[in-house]
């Protein structure tokens, strides 16, 4: 059982400190208080606790932020203190890691720093925007606001995240999923079934395209998927530089079907977001650049990034900056220059934000139900033609008999 050292009050004056062992933080304080003391601060002995909470920031989930935000808004909202507030989120918690990360919060809290300078430590859990919006609500004494709006902000980006994500893992999933199951049929299963047709004085066209596939990639699919292989990892490397990511951006924004799927859902996570700090009374130039950070796609980030530096920074408007560089769609340009007319930039922004997230909605459904179809004639026309090329030379065969 690990040993805690402690440090706390005994009355409005009087400190003590001393060692217990409890088999966590939480049974300790609770040991503690049941000795009658007010618990300043506790860690396990020969331990930092605040590199150890950390440390293990990296191991817990965004679904355990969220569950936080809104759980320590509700705690609030009810009156709760916020030390008090934090102990129960963090006993309620279901991610031991994240306890400990809770546990490190509500001592800093405890040791009298903001929670928004507490959060600071765990920028990986919680990014510049989450802190800003903590602490405008600190400053304007409605933190339980704040964290309402930002845990529906984080709901709503989580869900057009994963639309993003299943609408194009599932032309991948299942073009892998079907190369596979031909590249298994030609390598490993033909080969067996060619020795039969060589018997055969001639055979049809098809049918020798087949087997001369098959031979390639039975003897020499090493040679092929080796290079392949290494081929796409130079490509990624490539690609996850700074020159590399922006082009490989570039090119995204300018395809058919996906670029203007892929811009409409960065533009309704940009609309939402900036929207959130406007209301929370964060300056529009500073809401522009942790919006701006939001962004998927590294063309339209730098366009953001250019606005704010080259625009807002000089007294002019959003919607100026967002016209002289032209990759915004018009329709939300438009919409930020009529909110910033009308005074109303963050209601402006929540529309364009609910326009665009339909947008999205709309794209996948049709995307979806365009795809599906062409995913089957494409494998399905791969895999009729093997079988009709196996088939063809017993067809020609039987023919020639009768």
């Amino acid at each position: 059982m690990p040993k805690f050292i402690y440090k706390a009050k005994n009355g409005p004056v009087k400190e003590v400190e001393g060692e217990l062992l409890a088999e966590d933080r939480t049974s300790a304080l609770a040991r503690i208080e049941k000795m009658g003391y007010h618990p300043v601060w506790v860690r396990e002995k020969d331990s930092n606790a605040s590199e150890t909470a950390a440390g293990t920031a990296a191991f817990v989930s965004r679904r355990d932020v969220n569950v936080f935000t809104r759980q320590l808004a509700g705690l609030i909202k009810s009156g709760i203190p916020i030390l008090r507030a934090l102990r129960t989120v963090g006993e309620q918690s279901t991610s031991k890691r994240f306890r400990s990360i809770v546990a490190h919060m509500e001592l800093s809290v405890r040791d009298g720093r903001m929670l928004s300078d507490a959060l600071l430590e765990y920028p990986t859990l919680f990014p510049e925007l989450y802190v800003n919006m903590i602490r405008s609500g600190e400053s304007a004494g409605a933190l339980d606001e704040m964290l309402y709006r930002l845990a529906e902000a984080r709901d709503r980006e989580d869900e057009l995240r994963n639309k993003v994500r299943t609408a194009m893992a599932y032309p991948m999933l299942v073009l892998i999923v079907g190369f596979i199951t031909v590249f298994v049929m030609v390598t490993f299963f033909l080969p067996k079934i060619a020795d039969l047709f060589r018997t055969l004085s001639s055979l049809p066209l098809p049918t020798r395209i087949l087997i001369r596939v098959s031979e390639l990639c039975s003897r020499y699919w090493v040679w092929v998927l080796v290079p392949l292989g290494l081929a796409l990892a130079v490509l990624k490397r490539m690609m996850s530089g700074k020159r590399g990511r922006h082009f490989t951006d570039s090119v995204k924004l300018r395809l058919a079907l996906i670029g203007g799927f892929l811009k409409e859902a960065d533009v309704a996570r940009f609309a939402r977001t900036m929207a959130l700090l406007v209301r929370a009374g964060v300056p529009v130039e500073k809401a522009l650049a942790l919006s701006g950070r939001t962004l998927n796609n590294t063309v339209l980030r730098d366009e953001i990034e250019a606005v704010r530096r080259n625009t807002v920074e000089h007294g002019q408007s959003v919607a100026d900056g967002l016209a002289r560089n032209g990759a915004f769609p018009v329709f939300a340009r438009n919409m930020i220059a009529v909110g910033e007319e009308s005074g109303r930039i963050d209601e402006s922004l929540v529309d364009t934000a609910v326009f665009y997230e339909k947008e999205v909605d709309r794209r996948i459904a049709l995307g979806t139900s365009l795809i599906e179809p062409a995913m089957i004639l494409v494998v399905g026309g791969v895999v009729g033609f093997i079988v009709f090329a196996m088939l063809l030379p017993i067809l020609t065969v039987s023919s020639s008999i009768q």
